[in-house]
């Protein structure tokens, strides 16, 4: 009986001409074993060019997207800081109109709101712009992090979480009305006793510390960004990336709870900032939705593997000026940045 293709017989090669050129991806065939394959391979793509890399994989065995993957794959929507005319279009619109940035399109704190929840709307930006502020200072913090790791996997992965907390950041503004230069202004000319960032933030110090903060900070903004994300595609794709980064915490939390090196460390700094984080959803009046909030983000807290949390049982109150240390360094940072990096470096 001849043998009838399935799908466990797709192969997949990828093959490289020279050792300065890239792995490509070059073709497809049909054979029923993998050292069949191997050689089919090589007499149907290396025919012509001498190979000095080929790779043969079975289809089945490779990780693919699907197209439910899409919104998590597109970039320009996940990090704009990353396109190349982001920070010269920055700058050239300072330099044109400096004294003339337009305020925030807001709707005042008690207007009425277009939320399908009605009065349930400027409480809910209000806690937004509060997380926002949260995520553009752990972005800055991590940012400094990426150069300790000698393991260069671990430095990309902080690195993109600090890229996705920055553009995270500023999708949150563009959502509640700040076009450019209104959410430039808001980050970089508010002085910092105007700014309401968590507790937590303050803590952002050592590592231990850090991976704490990141995964409260994670799981807070995934569970408010639930509540739009049936309806609202861009906060659909901020809850997905950012549970993302809560199980790159949790990880860490786990390691570094298991330790003995730095068991103890950790588990004085988890009691410390889930003791802190008790203000996460305290940008507003205490209601039944940020009660609500507070409990999801507890569950989500407990559910990280490592005991110990003092995480409070009701949410409270933000106070402005907080932040401390971090915060100011991290203002005073991005101020020095803004105003002398050269306007033609990004030309």
């Amino acid at each position: 009986m001849p043998h009838v293709p399935t799908d466990t017989d797709v192969y997949e090669v990828f093959a490289q001409t020279g050792s300065g050129s890239p792995l490509n991806h070059v073709g497809s065939l049909v054979a029923p074993r993998r050292d069949a394959a191997w050689h089919l391979a090589k007499e149907t793509y290396g025919r012509r060019d001498d190979l000095f890399r080929l790779w043969v994989v079975r289809r089945t065995d490779l990780i693919v997207s699907s197209a439910d993957d899409r919104g998590l794959l597109a970039a320009k929507t996940r990090m704009p800081h990353r396109q190349p005319g982001f920070p010269t279009t920055r700058r050239r619109d300072r330099s044109a109109a400096p004294d003339t940035a337009a305020p925030p399109q807001q709707q005042p704190a008690g207007a009425a709101s277009d939320d399908p929840r009605g009065a349930a709307g400027p409480a809910v930006s209000r806690l937004w712009l509060a997380l926002a502020e949260d995520l553009f200072v752990l972005g800055n913090r991590l940012g400094e992090r990426i150069v300790d790791y000698i393991d260069l996997e671990e430095s990309l992965a902080v690195g993109s979480i600090g890229q996705e907390a920055l553009a995270h950041a500023e999708t949150i503004l563009t959502l509640h009305g700040f076009d450019a230069s209104a959410a430039d202004a808001h980050l970089f000319e508010r002085p910092q006793e105007q700014w309401r960032v968590s507790r937590v933030i303050g803590l952002l110090g050592d590592w231990p510390s850090t991976v704490v903060c990141g995964l409260v900070i994670a799981a807070a903004v995934s569970v408010l960004a639930e509540e739009r994300a049936a309806d609202e595609p861009a906060f659909a794709a901020i809850r997905d990336e950012q549970l993302v980064h809560l199980d790159h915490w949790r990880r860490w939390a786990r390691a570094l709870a298991a330790w003995p090196e730095t068991s103890e460390e950790f588990t004085r700094a988890y009691a410390d900032v889930t003791h802190r984080a008790g203000d996460l959803f305290g940008a507003g009046p205490q209601d039944t939705l940020t009660h609500a909030l507070h409990a999801r983000l507890a569950a989500l807290v407990g559910d990280s593997g490592v005991p110990g949390s003092r995480l409070p049982h009701r949410p409270v109150p933000r106070a402005a000026g907080t932040g401390g240390r971090v915060l100011a360094d991290c203002l005073a940072r991005g101020r020095l940045v803004r105003e002398h990096y050269a306007p033609e470096v990004f030309l």
